[in-house]
């Protein structure tokens, strides 16, 4: 063989070796909690950013091509979670026509239900996505399975049990999932039985995570003791103070970073999300426009959660699911996730003290409000303004010379560099109307701002 030809077949050799090597996957599932008990890491220690839509019926609604389309479309915006459940009620089938039991019997499971959430379940896995399944919606309004005389109580908590095991030996192996119990409902009279569902899991399938949904304004930590053995993070639940249509005196809806500044404070830690709050798109006197869940998602972030869920009538697949894809709150989920991809967020602590924004970050209790969170180490700080107004910054918090200052504009993913600033205390104003999130950096710290888009002077 000459040399030339030689040189060429190691070439081809390796060329086809390359192909059939498997890239190694952004995250190395299962999650878990990181060591200081504030966010999810991988199993390489890799810190995880739950940010989730809200897919509840994917399973039933979805056929498994359609399944594919919408997790590759989620995958594309960003998102690394999806929020689902293996079954709405009992009596709802799913596009096959299967039913998960027969006779809502828990100990006659349909095989053919959950091989059909199995195929589902692996399509997310190879575009690396991480899942968290609400087995058996216990529903707000009693009418899942947490309605009264039926399901959970003609069951009992053995049956509960056995149901649990049965699914923990099913689906230890999808190290892509975690669990949430319960369902926009506390538990109520159900306690027994779905404290036994849990436990079943947890002993079968105990490398995966497991939460509880409770209803609105609770958080998993209000409705069972942190120290639960099977609990393993928490959800925190609410919308918006005033907000008509609940069964809550409108007042006592606390906003998104009450609820969230409440879970980080607690002593007996352990990372939570912010798993349900105002959707957006919805017809009715409290319909949502984009500002409403992008608040939402700044105000978690920079409030000591682990993650986010943003929700759209999407969560039900109707007929015309995919109309939501051009909904303006949508896009700007992938500008928060571009920016904390190019930053350690995980290292993010509430300031909750206004050391950076002394003036100018609102009242607390109302959507005006403008949390700042800090780095660790003093040498960044992201501010979220939900309206455009002028602020005081104290630049004598950081470290260095000077201090650069970007703006972030959240709609539209653009960065506005605002230049850098001597450190001293001074007032700046954002560069136009609308919400805006405010970037500062000390000299000291590591340019991750390449990673980010180029931004334009102002």
């Amino acid at each position: 063989m000459t040399r030339p030809l030689l040189i060429f077949c190691l070439l081809l050799s390796t060329l086809v070796a390359a192909q059939k090597t498997p890239a190694t996957p952004a995250f190395q599932f299962p999650i878990k909690a990181s060591e200081n008990r504030r966010h999810f890491v991988d199993q390489a220690g890799k810190p995880f950013l739950f940010q989730a839509d809200t897919g509840w019926l994917l399973f039933v609604n979805l056929t498994r091509s359609e399944a594919r389309e919408y997790l590759m479309d989620r995958k594309k915006r960003g998102f690394t979670t999806l929020l689902t459940q293996f079954s709405a009620h009992p009596d709802k089938p799913n596009r096959a026509g299967q039913k998960p039991f027969l006779g809502n019997d828990f100990g006659q499971t349909n095989e053919n239900y959950f091989t059909h959430i199995e195929d589902v379940l692996r399509i997310a896995d190879s575009l690396n996505l991480l899942v968290a399944v609400a087995p058996f919606w216990h529903s707000c309004c009693r009418d899942g399975y947490g309605s009264p005389g039926k399901y959970f109580d003609q069951n009992g908590p053995e049956k509960s049990r056995q149901l649990g095991e049965y699914l923990g030996r099913r689906f230890r192996n999808h190290n892509n999932l975690v669990w949430i119990m319960g369902g926009d409902n506390d538990p109520g009279s159900d306690r027994a039985a779905i404290d036994a569902l849990a436990t079943g899991l947890h002993q079968t399938a105990h490398r995966q995570m497991i939460t509880y949904h409770a209803s609105a304004t609770h958080s998993s930590t209000d409705v069972f003791d942190p120290a639960t053995p099977w609990l393993s993070f928490s959800m925190v639940y609410t919308y918006w103070r005033g907000k008509p249509n609940i069964w809550l005196p409108p007042d006592q809806v606390p906003e998104v970073y009450e609820v969230c500044l409440n879970e980080f404070n607690r002593s007996d830690r352990m990372p939570f999300i912010l798993g349900e709050a105002q959707y957006e798109g919805f017809e009715g006197n409290d319909k949502s426009t984009a500002d409403q869940p992008r608040r939402q998602a700044w105000w978690a972030m920079l409030s000591g959660a682990a993650g986010h869920a943003y929700g759209t009538p999407v969560y039900a697949f109707p007929n015309n699911w995919r109309e939501y894809g051009s909904l303006a709150g949508l896009g700007s989920m992938s500008h928060l996730s571009t920016l904390f991809a190019a930053l350690p967020w995980w290292r993010l602590v509430p300031d909750q003290w206004h050391r950076i924004m002394p003036e100018g970050y609102g009242t607390y209790g109302d959507k005006d409000w403008a949390p700042t969170a800090l780095l660790d180490d003093g040498s960044l700080a992201i501010s979220y303004l939900p309206t455009a107004r002028p602020i005081t910054v104290d630049l004598t918090q950081f470290s260095g010379t000077g201090v650069e200052a970007r703006w972030l504009n959240p709609r539209t993913g653009e960065y506005i560099t605002k230049g850098k600033l001597p450190r001293t205390r001074q007032k700046i104003t954002p560069p136009g109307a609308g919400d805006w999130v405010l970037i500062l950096r000390a000299d000291s710290f590591r340019d991750w701002l390449a990673a980010l888009p180029t931004p334009r002077d102002k």
